[in-house]
């Protein structure tokens, strides 16, 4: 009896840390999803929107594929992305981006846009599953959206050592706690 309670425990704890990854911010990906998908050689949108005084500076996003036959790895596409008002006036953030993609990219279905700070593994939001295909349907429209005014370029296959497709002018999580460490000290270290 008492080790299933301490597994219970330990299951509420295990739980709890893992649940803490994942934000609960308003945070929707508006394209692309499962209606409007991304094609091969075309000019793909990528926009989102989020709350107001959400306590994020910039984020990175990424392509991911849950089936690792299709996509072993991930494609780096911003790194960097500064939250910013949308010019609407209103309390809303967001942006987007324009992301080419090369024919190297394989097509599929079950594609995930990840929102996340790369150096400490916070994930902020992800998109709706969406699909990559060779070529647009014949009764497929696109929707009329604006250009957007960054554009990523994905090409090859994922590798460990890929640069970020597009780099923003975002604040750098990793040189901002370096600044951090300089300005408070080291703990311990009596600096």
């Amino acid at each position: 009896m008492i080790r299933l309670i301490s597994l219970i425990g330990w299951l509420v704890f295990a739980t709890s840390l893992v649940s803490a990854q994942l934000s609960t911010i308003y945070w929707p990906v508006n394209y692309p999803n499962a209606n409007s998908p991304w094609v091969v050689g075309q000019k793909n949108f990528l926009s989102w929107i989020t709350g107001g005084g959400v306590g994020i500076e910039s984020f990175d996003i990424q392509l991911h594929h849950w089936n690792q036959t299709i996509l072993n790895g991930f494609y780096p596409i911003a790194l960097r992305v500064p939250m910013e008002r949308l010019s609407t006036g209103r309390k809303n953030f967001g942006g987007e981006l324009e992301v080419d993609l090369d024919s190297s990219i394989p097509v599929a279905d079950g594609y995930i846009l990840v929102f996340m700070n790369t150096l400490h593994g916070s994930v902020y939001a992800k998109s709706q599953k969406f699909s990559i295909l060779a070529s647009a349907p014949s009764n497929y429209t696109s929707a009329d959206l604006p250009t957007a005014t960054a554009t990523a370029t994905l090409t090859g296959v994922p590798n460990p050592t890929q640069q970020w497709a597009l780099t923003l002018n975002g604040i750098d999580p990793d040189a901002t706690a370096s600044a951090a460490t300089m300005i408070a000290g080291n703990a311990g270290s009596g600096h």
